[in-house]
């Protein structure tokens, strides 16, 4: 109505803020994060992973998820990986394995013996990769919330340009200069984090580059799903068909996919009833 200003409100959830320890480097990696137990014991947990500069907290999408969880019946933890905010300047890929062992530890200790991992955006890269690679036992599906081509999109983006930058980023890499910044970026990147993304041959590249093999995606067996909102803004090609090469080639036997109208990359508008179905979703997959 005209003239009515709308007021903005306080968002409180009961939970702990947690940190649990993860590998690599000299002395490893203390994670922080926020966990919700389930009204039950032993519930299954949800384990939501950020995308790329984010954090365990900020955006109306995981706060919906720690309100949905519990309402649902689900336990659910919400932590940063090594790419949270400024860590994906110089995030090594490979690194989120660490992290997600370190995650599903965390789920075990606390007696949760199902686990779903939730990706958004290069989360869903880091829980693919994670899944293929470890094909842990105790993850009762996967679910993947836009997960983007980031190889096609700085092609897309960077036009005429791509080419040029790759280039220079190869040639700052063979100079040992890995922490070089690459400018004109959607985020801030350093050579060799700019080539984990661009470089075709690339692993992190590859996770979804929908026009190559889909390997590592193909390679995952448990229960899938994937959700683009119709207005993704990070889309080389559309949505729908992002969807539907997924799936034709999922390994998985049990795929679903949704296209929800009118969201966006952050699903601005529909977090709610997304986290509701997915909580749904999730319910289902653990039996």
């Amino acid at each position: 109505m005209q003239g009515i200003r709308q007021v903005k409100t306080e968002w409180t959830v009961d939970g702990s803020l947690v940190a649990f320890p993860a590998a690599g480097g000299r002395n490893g990696r203390m994670l922080d994060g926020f966990y919700r137990p389930a009204p039950k014991n032993k519930a299954p947990l949800l384990v939501y992973v950020h995308g790329m500069g984010s954090n365990f907290y900020r955006s109306a999408l995981k706060k919906a998820f720690l309100e949905a969880a519990p309402a649902m019946g689900l336990a659910i933890l919400s932590f940063n990986n090594r790419g949270a905010e400024r860590g994906t300047e110089d995030e090594k890929f490979r690194t989120c394995l660490a992290d997600l062992d370190a995650a599903a530890e965390f789920g075990r200790r606390r007696g949760h013996r199902r686990l779903v991992f939730i990706g958004h955006s290069t989360g869903c890269q880091k829980i693919v990769y994670w899944q293929a690679q470890r094909r842990n036992p105790a993850v009762s599906g996967l679910v993947l919330l836009a997960p983007a081509d980031d190889y096609a999109v700085n092609r897309h983006d960077l036009g005429r340009r791509f080419e040029k930058k790759v280039a220079w980023a190869k040639k700052m890499v063979a100079a040992g200069r890995d922490g070089a910044p690459v400018t004109g970026l959607y985020e801030r990147f350093t050579a060799k984090r700019f080539l984990s993304l661009a470089d075709e041959r690339a692993l992190e590249a590859n996770v979804f580059r929908y026009e190559g093999a889909l390997t590592q995606f193909r390679r995952v067996k448990c229960p899938l799903l994937a959700v683009f909102g119709e207005e993704e803004e990070f889309a080389a090609i559309p949505p729908a068909e992002m969807l539907a090469i997924l799936r034709r080639k999922t390994g998985s036997r049990d795929f679903d996919d949704w296209l929800i109208p009118g969201a966006n990359h952050s699903f601005k508008g529909s977090e709610a009833e997304l986290a509701l179905a997915v909580c749904g979703w999730a319910r289902e997959a653990v039996g």
